[in-house]
């Protein structure tokens, strides 16, 4: 009897190691022991109108995504991908306002695949202060291109909000905040960097550094005062490609101004640069007020609550900063680490130019794609707002004007603004005063106009917002 018991022992052990081996191979584990899924739950955000989560469960461990459409509709639309687990948040990150949509959910752990059966879901409309965005013209040429694009800018009045919208001026993701959304970087990990701040900060000035991914989360929030943030930033905020944080900064000084009527120790305010780690840690700062003096300015009373104005900030490649001086109608040069100024571009500067090509007021200064030095001249001496790009032969001290593009009166802007390359061979404009959102030929005309219920400050185009089809192993 003990012989058979010991036989049978034998058996089942021999037969359950042979079921644990063939559970291993996936053909045969997707036969014996399936995926299935358990339970769907919409989870709908309070804070935020166009965002879902969806939580699901499986009876086993394994990967999952939504793909998800509108209605009626052909466009599929992915979520992220959720891996090796048998409860999953999956995020539903780009929607339109009082829409019907259909989703799936898709489950898979190799040859092992499942899907459940079509869920609805419907937006609601925004409630939050997001303004219009009013697609005036669209060339027909541009359509077709035109709608796989995504566009992020900002709010800056108080309470603010990050905005992305589609070609149509569809708000399709925001984020609301508060405080004034004051300017947005769509950075290389997808995220959106931003400087948030009460509309009472000057400048497109704030307190607060936020960087946000597109499910809402937090990834980053710096406070002036916590940490190794003691100054104000404003107008520019963006990684290098150190993965390292740069911005403009406020900065001021105490100056003996009685020589021009001031005061013995009257307060010049003015900008700087700082350079931020990820954790925060301060790798570098400097000072325009180490650079330039006050009182050959014959009007630095009238100045000093706002000297030069720095409204833009970018490294080149050579690792040096590009920073744009409004009030001087110049760009400088300046040497990371040492900080020396290398050279001045503009009017007075070190670069010979045509009548045509001198800027005034100029915004958003960049190297673009090609390699060339590129802004929006507000043209505050003319009335007509620009979009120029250089060849810069910085050790010849030349440059040469290589594009201009001239807008038609009705968009010239006096401040604020930005104009960027777009698909090679097209501009990208956000004008500020006529509230207008712009893409032109090279010959200025324009194919694609969006009307703006608010004053923008930036927009430029967010590749790779839409999450692309997972793949699940």
């Amino acid at each position: 009897m003990r012989k058979i018991y010991k036989i049978i022992i034998g058996c089942v052990a021999a037969l359950g190691l042979l079921l644990f081996l063939l559970l291993q191979n996936d053909l045969v584990s997707s036969y014996i022991y399936p995926i299935k899924i358990k339970s769907i739950q919409l989870i709908n955000l309070p804070d935020n109108r166009l965002r879902f989560k969806v939580r699901v469960t499986a009876n086993k461990k394994c990967s999952m995504y939504l793909k998800y459409w509108i209605r009626n509709s052909n466009d599929t639309l992915y979520s992220d991908l959720s891996t090796d687990s048998v409860t999953h948040t999956l995020n539903v990150m780009c929607t339109v306002a009082k829409t019907n949509y259909t989703f799936v959910v898709m489950a898979g752990n190799g040859a092992d695949t499942t899907s459940s059966n079509p869920h609805q879901f419907a937006t609601q409309s925004i409630y939050q202060a997001t303004p219009y965005f009013d697609l005036q013209s669209i060339d027909p040429s541009i359509e077709k291109e035109m709608k796989g694009k995504y566009f992020l800018t900002q709010i800056l009045t108080q309470p603010g909000s990050m905005v992305i919208i589609n070609y149509k001026g569809d708000i399709v993701w925001y984020q609301p905040f508060k405080k004034g959304v004051k300017v947005t970087n769509w950075t290389p990990h997808h995220t959106i960097l931003s400087i948030v701040g009460a509309e009472k900060i000057p400048s497109s000035g704030g307190d607060e550094i936020v960087e946000t991914n597109l499910a809402g989360k937090e990834v980053l929030h710096w406070r002036v005062g916590k940490g190794e943030m003691d100054k104000l930033v404003h107008h520019e905020l963006r990684y290098d490609n150190d993965n390292n944080i740069y911005a403009l900064t406020f900065d001021k000084r105490v100056w003996d101004l009685t020589k021009v009527g001031g005061l013995a120790k009257d307060t010049v305010h003015a900008d700087g640069i700082v350079v931020f780690n990820r954790l925060g840690h301060k790798l570098w700062e400097w000072s325009v007020l180490d650079h330039l003096d006050p009182l050959k300015d014959p009007l630095i009373l009238k100045h000093k609550k706002d000297w030069v104005h720095a409204n833009s900030l970018f490294k080149d490649k050579d690792g040096n900063f590009l920073i744009s001086y409004r009030d001087l109608n110049q760009v400088w040069k300046v040497e990371y680490k040492t900080g020396k100024v290398l050279w001045k571009f503009g009017e007075g500067g070190d670069f010979p130019l045509q009548k045509n090509e001198y800027f005034a007021s100029q915004h958003a200064v960049h190297i673009n794609a090609k390699g060339q030095l590129m802004m929006l001249d507000n043209g505050t001496k003319t009335g007509i707002t620009r979009a120029i790009t250089f060849d810069m032969n910085e050790a010849a001290k030349t440059a040469k004007s290589t594009l201009i593009v001239t807008l038609p009166h009705d968009y010239y802007t006096t401040a604020k603004g930005d104009a960027h390359l777009f698909d090679g061979d097209k501009i990208l404009f956000c004008l500020t005063d006529p509230r207008s959102f712009l893409v032109t030929d090279k010959g200025g005309k324009i194919l694609w106009d969006i009307k703006v219920g608010g004053d923008p400050y930036r927009l430029e185009e967010a590749p790779g917002f839409l999450m692309p089809k997972p793949v699940m192993k």
